[in-house]
């Protein structure tokens, strides 16, 4: 959704174990900022820390991995290089990068982040705030998930969501993103009824 509730696109996405730890890797369609189709590939370690991302929106394709202090790889067809270290979170406009980040905090905390642009992946340092509401029941078109309930905000811009995290998935995000089809597989959480 566009963060006011309305319907933009949708995201297909797979979630599952991986031999380096987590992957998610999704199809997106949307309408915003104009009509386009996007993938995102997010490989992730057991600790939580990013392993590789590639992200292709058409306009945009960028592929990094980080290596001690940086994080460098390319963006279309150029080669690029940021800083990087264990403090630092990714983000980009999929529910996968609000899990990876909410999964790797101990409760509540403001965070330096690389966030990427959406559509053309420019990279920007920001600083956002994850607060830690506790374990809730997340109601969702496809179930009730007990999840993690955190709020997000941007602190550059004020913006900011509850968003619901049950395993390695957002289930629900306020305004952003709703769950309307899922199958768990062998990995994922199980909504109850």
């Amino acid at each position: 959704m566009d963060g006011e509730g309305r319907e933009v696109g949708r995201e297909e996405f797979r979630a599952a174990r991986a031999p380096a730890g987590w992957r998610y890797f999704a199809t997106i369609t949307t309408d915003s900022p104009e009509p386009h189709a996007e993938t995102v590939d997010v490989v992730v370690a057991d600790d939580g820390s990013i392993v590789r991302v590639h992200i292709d929106t058409g306009a945009a394709n960028l592929l990094l991995a980080p290596h001690g202090d940086t994080i460098a790889g390319t963006r279309n067809g150029e080669a690029i290089e940021l800083p990087w270290g264990p403090q630092l979170h990714l983000d980009y406009l999929s529910p996968c990068f609000n899990a990876i980040t909410a999964a790797r905090l101990d409760g509540t905390a403001e965070i330096d982040v690389l966030y990427l642009d959406p559509v053309t992946c420019e990279p920007r340092r920001v600083r956002q705030r994850y607060e830690w509401l506790g374990e809730e029941r997340a109601s969702t078109p496809v179930g009730a998930f007990q999840a993690g309930a955190w709020r997000y905000t941007a602190l550059d811009s004020g913006w900011s969501r509850r968003l619901w995290v049950a395993g390695d998935i957002v289930v629900a995000y306020e305004d952003l993103f709703e769950l309307i089809q899922y199958e768990p597989g062998q990995t994922g959480p199980f909504p109850s009824a």
